[in-house]
C-alpha cells in the first residue's frame, strides 16, 4: 500500500476530549459523574460525597498510570474517562519525576543532575507518555474529560496584546499544550441569574474554545453538553451525517 492510499478525505470525528475548569464547588466532579458510563480517576480525594464510579484515591503517579493502562487495554463498560483533576495529576507526575514523593527537600530543578534537567524529563513524560496514552484511550471510542481548577493568567495574543483571563490552573508551560490537544476547553461558572453554565467560546475574560460549533454559553449539565456537541457536528458535517 502506498502512503498516498492512507490520505483521509472525509471528516472523522473522534470521541470528545477536553478540559472543563472552574472554581471550587461549581459542580465539576458532579458533571463528570453524570457523563455517559463514566469512571472518575480520583487524583485529589474530592469525590467521596458524590454518587459515581470512581477509583480509590490515587496519591502517586504509578497508581494513576496503572489505572490509565487498564482503561486503555482491558475490557470494561466505561465510555467516559474523567480525570479529577488534571492539575493534581500533573503534580503527582512531577513528584514522581523529581523523586520528591515523601521527601520535603527534593525539587524538580535539583533532580536528574540539576540545572533544571527535571523540567525536561517531566515534559518528556507529558509528551511521550501521558498524552499518547490518552489518545489511545480516545481511539477506543472513550471520551476523556480533564477537570481542572481555575486561576487568573496573563495571556499574550498573536498581536502582542497581554490581557488577564480565567484559565485552567495548570503548571507553567503546560496550559497551551493541553489547550491545543483539547477539542473543547470550557469554563464552568454562575451567570447573572445564578444558573450554572459552561462558557464554550473565547471571551475577553475567559479562555475557552470548542471544535464543535457550540453556542457561546450552554447549561452546565451533561445532557446539554452532549446535545450541543451533536448539533454542532451535524451542522459542520451534514454530509457525514447523511452517509452515517
Amino acid at each position: 500500500m502506498s502512503l498516498l492510499d492512507t490520505i483521509i478525505a472525509r471528516p472523522t470525528p473522534s470521541a470528545p476530549k477536553g478540559i472543563v475548569y472552574g472554581p471550587p464547588g461549581i459542580g465539576k466532579t458532579t458533571f463528570g459523574a453524570t457523563a455517559t458510563d463514566s469512571l472518575i480517576i480520583d487524583c485529589e480525594n474530592g469525590a467521596g460525597a458524590i454518587q459515581a464510579n470512581r477509583t480509590p484515591y490515587l496519591s502517586i503517579w504509578p497508581e494513576i498510570g496503572h489505572w490509565l493502562t487498564a482503561i486503555e487495554r482491558e475490557q470494561h463498560p466505561y465510555q467516559t474517562l474523567v480525570i479529577d483533576s488534571i492539575d493534581w495529576l500533573l503534580r503527582r507526575m512531577e513528584e514522581h519525576v523529581s523523586g520528591s514523593t515523601g521527601k520535603l527537600d527534593q525539587t524538580l530543578n535539583r533532580s536528574h543532575g540539576g540545572y533544571g534537567n527535571g523540567k525536561q524529563v517531566l515534559k518528556n513524560h507529558v509528551y511521550q507518555i501521558l498524552l499518547p496514552q490518552l489518545d489511545r484511550i480516545i481511539n477506543r471510542g472513550i471520551a476523556v474529560i480533564l477537570l481542572a481548577h481555575a486561576k487568573r493568567t496573563e495571556i499574550t495574543d498573536v498581536d502582542g496584546i497581554t490581557t488577564e483571563k480565567s484559565t485552567a490552573d495548570l503548571p507553567e508551560g503546560y496550559l497551551n499544550v493541553f489547550v491545543e490537544w483539547s477539542d473543547f476547553v470550557c469554563l464552568a461558572r454562575m451567570d447573572a441569574e445564578g444558573n450554572r453554565v459552561l462558557i464554550t467560546q473565547e471571551t475577553p475574560r475567559a479562555l475557552a474554545k470548542n471544535r464543535y460549533g457550540m453556542p457561546e454559553t450552554i447549561p452546565f449539565d451533561w445532557t446539554s453538553f452532549t446535545g450541543a456537541v451533536a448539533e454542532g457536528l451535524a451542522h459542520q458535517f451534514p454530509q457525514a451525517e447523511e452517509q452515517a
